[in-house]
């Protein structure tokens, strides 16, 4: 495994933990009652979306990694 395969899965768990820390700060607006904006609602899909995304791409590379 490259220097840069290490880099990419190192920013990738950062990613992680910083949208996991912004769609925690967004479902709370939410559940803090009042009205939900689209756009509010469209950002936690976005958020989910790459989160999932960003999880699967460091799960795959921890695989690779126990399997050698």
């Amino acid at each position: 495994m490259t220097n840069e395969e290490y880099n990419e899965i190192d920013w990738h768990r950062r990613r992680i933990a910083e949208n996991l820390s912004l769609l925690d700060e967004l479902e709370a607006g939410n559940q803090a009652g009042g009205e939900v904006f689209p756009e509010t609602q469209a950002e936690i899909e976005r958020l989910r979306a790459q989160i999932e995304q960003s999880q699967l791409i460091v799960a795959a590379h921890e695989k690779n990694i126990s399997n050698n």
